[in-house]
């Protein structure tokens, strides 16, 4: 058997390996059909409904939703039926198999089994890396949670580094062959977060080299390096250009944006010229204790809502309370960290933290230091507010770094990092070069400093931490015995993981000691890493579970969840083309409402700021001042009606109905205006603050605000009330209006519709016609006298030309791929 034969063999067994690990763990949804019941995915589904609807039943391509914050663009939800990206077919195939989860860890393990290649790596070595980075529990994590663009981007983010490895050894060709792709299948997943903690490590990982080109004097090869890198990230970036283009457009519109009011505290000046308020940005940031973690999982807690089993002091005492329970489980706030709360702790296996240290003293390569300090740089990043001074410098200078929020998120770079120098320290300690003392001696401080650190935490788990939270103030109700149960419990499950911990790394420092005593042979390296990959897989698998395990299936997929209530069913009954539907459930944090109806509310991430901005300084008070106490005291409708009437942004909103109770019908709202209405007169204001100000003056319903950049809009009118002048919406698509106007003068018509001059175009009779912002965030348009066809078309003409750029820019990239595995195959032929 020849050698390029033999290798592929290996390479089909550990690919065998990664199809087998993966099968078993999401083994209800490949072969049950079941779902994971993730939180995110059922809120994209309820966002992404109407749009769903549309292409489905009407062939519609909307890149506008009028069903969340009663309208904004759809680019960051979903967009059907945009010019193909032609590298989605390299992996779809992959992600086939089961897209919601396997596939992200199949395609983790996969690019990081290539990562491994790349470097040289043993080959069982290769698979315990590849093991040690897709079954890390943050994966797992997000993955339950449902934020699965997040989780490709990650998978992917080793393809990237290959490329980069191979480049800096001047293997140009399958060098940028594989930067190009792994740089490609980052952006194209749409987690800019995690492409940007990505280029961030690019960056330093060339600087490192860069430094060590420069010391040695070779001068050649980096400019070229740099160069094809350039190259390679421009054209990877193009067939991502509607994403790239949509992400500038709505960096400018969005909440991630600068707003136009005068700041008034220190957290609006903060965020004037754009960006997140700090606080918001921050308020996810890992405590400096916390990173113990790392270590031992269960260090702060586990998740914020953790289940105790009836050994638990704390299930114990509940019980006394006489207090029920789901079973034999209690849930309680076992997690007592500074985040606000928490699905699981991330967790980088106790094992790749021991391999982490060694390999720190076997490496001799001194691209180690650029390496790990990237991680400890990103660590650093991930403590936000808990390392103020240091983030906030970075915060406001750091391009682009204030458009992102979570900090404890710049983990996954150190969550790559740690088995990249883990699995590279064992590969040097497998070479003939080894000093086999120097070797001894990293395995003594290895040992020390990660199996010490748990036998600490073990034995006296009061030196370093005291298991409370600022939060447990808010169980001062509860009977002093409980509470002081729950500390009891959360020392408890800190020192059990700290023995476990313990216990896998004296087990891998056990191998690593073979390897060094025991006679020489050539099995040694192919049993030590075996051994390796079986604890880090035991390790890993095991903590995953606890977060995402068979349990987390279920065969209701995410649609069917989607019940119709009470509420739904009577609403649903309206047969007008639009009328919108406010959910007072914490209605800015639910897309369900969406699912079915246009709601005034919503969920993402991504609203528009202007939106945000009229929620702060007028639906948020209506909601919460106004209506919902007024429900609790209304004694009849009567009472409710003055305050409705009193509500004009909701109004004018055109908030037909509302939800205070799913499975109750729902309050009309007589005094909502409608779809389209002729006002009386208007008022042009000077600037934002006179124009938000305004709407706590004035009537929306008689009275339009026009900023004063849209005076010459309105130069020259003059309105003739005229009670008998209509304007009515016949036809309602999410990307089209229809309205039909009649009126015996000139009038000004307000659309209850969200003004975005980003591709809203408006035609009267078939012809272009002007209109404008009135009243913060609707559409204002003069309409002529006498009986009128008025349309909105929403055409956003440079997305689509940045998204048929990206169609062609793919097809290139497939070509010359394509290209270069024909060159390299008949370059082989020829030797």
């Amino acid at each position: 058997m020849n050698v390029n034969m033999k290798k592929g063999l290996w390479h089909a067994l550990a690919i065998g390996i990664f199809f087998a690990l993966t099968l078993i763990y999401f083994a209800p949804g490949i072969f049950e059909g079941k779902v994971i019941q993730q939180g995110d995915i059922k809120k994209a589904t309820g966002m992404a409904e109407e749009l769903n609807e549309y292409y489905k039943n009407e062939g519609g391509r909307s890149k506008w939703t009028g069903s969340m914050f009663s309208g904004m663009p759809a680019y960051h939800i979903q967009v059907y039926g945009n010019p193909p990206n032609y590298l989605n077919y390299l992996e779809k195939p992959l992600m086939s198999i089961n897209y919601f989860g396997g596939s992200i860890v199949l395609i983790g393990l996969i690019c990081f089994y290539i990562l491994m290649c790349v470097m040289g790596v043993n080959r069982w070595l290769a698979i315990a890396g590849s093991i040690a980075f897709a079954f890390g529990s943050y994966n797992m994590i997000i993955i339950m949670a449902g934020h699965v663009t997040k989780a490709y981007v990650i998978a992917y983010m080793p393809l990237t580094i290959a490329g980069m490895i191979l480049l800096f050894r001047e293997k140009w060709l399958w060098g940028a062959v594989l930067f190009i792709l792994g740089v490609a299948f980052s952006v194209m997943n749409q987690h800019p977060q995690i492409s940007y903690y990505l280029a961030i490590f690019c960056v330093i990982f060339y600087l490192g080299y860069l430094f060590l080109q420069i010391k040695n004097k070779q001068y050649s090869s980096w400019i070229k390096t740099g160069l094809i890198m350039l190259f390679g990230a421009v054209l990877a970036v193009l067939p991502n250009a509607g994403s790239l283009y949509s992400n500038i457009e709505m960096g400018k519109e969005s909440t991630r944006g600068p707003s136009e009011l005068t700041p008034v505290t220190a957290e609006d000046q903060a965020t004037a010229s754009g960006g997140l308020d700090k606080d918001y940005a921050f308020a996810w940031s890992y405590g400096r204790g916390e990173l113990l973690t790392l270590l031992i999982p269960n260090a702060y807690g586990g998740e914020s809502n953790g289940a105790l089993d009836s050994q638990s002091a704390f299930y114990k005492e509940w019980k006394k309370l006489g207090q029920q329970t789901q079973g034999n489980v209690v849930y309680a706030p076992t997690y007592w960290g500074e985040q606000p709360f928490t699905s699981g702790p991330v967790y980088f296996g106790a094992l790749v933290c021991f391999l982490f240290v060694l390999g720190m003293f076997l490496i001799r390569n001194p691209i180690k230091w650029w390496i790990a300090g990237a991680a400890f740089f990103f660590i650093l990043l991930s403590l936000g507010n808990n390392l103020d001074a240091f983030n906030t410098f970075f915060f406001n200078y750091l391009p682009m770094y204030n458009k992102f929020r979570v900090p404890s998120m710049a983990l996954v770079i150190p969550g790559m990092i740690f088995p990249v120098i883990g699995i590279w320290g064992v590969k040097e300690l497998f070479s003939k070069e080894m000093d086999l003392k120097k070797a001894q001696k990293g395995l003594i401080w290895a040992l020390s400093i990660t199996g010490g650190l748990c036998l600490i935490i073990w034995w006296f788990p009061g030196i370093f931490l005291n298991f409370r939270a600022a939060a447990d103030a808010g169980y001062a109700q509860w009977p002093e015995q409980l509470y002081h149960a729950l500390i009891q419990d959360r020392k408890s499950l800190a020192t059990s993981d700290a023995l476990r911990s313990l216990v896998f790394i004296v087990l891998g420092a056990g191998l690593i000691f073979y390897f060094l005593k025991a006679k020489s042979n050539t099995r040694k390296p192919v049993i030590v890493g075996v051994g390796l990959m079986l604890l880090i897989l035991v390790d890993l698998w095991s903590v995953g579970k606890r977060y995402l395990n068979y349990d987390s299936f279920a065969k209701e997929t995410i649609a069917q969840t989607f019940k119709k209530s009470v509420a739904d069913e009577l609403i649903l009954q309206d047969q007008h083309p639009s009328y919108r539907v406010l959910n007072l459930n914490d209605p800015f944090r639910e897309s369900t409402t969406s699912y079915y109806h246009k709601s005034i509310g919503g969920y993402h991430a991504v609203k528009l700021r202007r939106y945000q901005e009229l929620i702060d300084h007028r639906l948020s008070h209506e909601i919460y001042q106004t209506i919902i106490p007024s429900l609790q005291k209304a004694s009849s409708m009567e009472d409710l009606s003055v305050v409705l009437s009193q509500c004009h942004s909701l109004n004018m909103l055109n908030a037909k109905y509302i939800v205070y109770s799913p499975e109750q019908p729902p309050i009309v709202n007589p005094f909502a205006f409608g779809s389209a209405w002729f006002v009386d007169g208007f008022k042009v204001v000077e600037n934002a603050d006179q124009e938000i100000a305004a709407l706590n003056e004035i009537n929306p319903l008689t009275t339009a605000v026009v900023d004063k950049r849209f005076a010459e809009q309105v130069q020259g009118l003059q309105i003739v009330p005229d009670s008998s002048a209509t304007m009515v919406l016949d036809v309602y698509k999410p990307d089209r209006l229809e309205y039909t106007s009649k009126a015996a003068s000139e009038q000004l018509a307000v659309m209850s519709e969200i003004y975005y001059d980003h591709g809203w175009k408006a035609y009267i009779d078939g012809k272009p016609a002007p209109y404008f912002r009135v009243d913060w965030t609707l559409r204002g348009m003069r309409i002529p006298a006498g009986e009128h066809k008025i349309e909105f078309k929403f055409e956003p003409d440079k997305y689509n030309q940045a998204t048929m750029l990206g169609s062609i820019s793919s097809g290139i990239i497939l070509l010359l791929l394509l290209a270069a595995i024909g060159y390299y195959f008949w370059s082989k032929s020829r030797k």
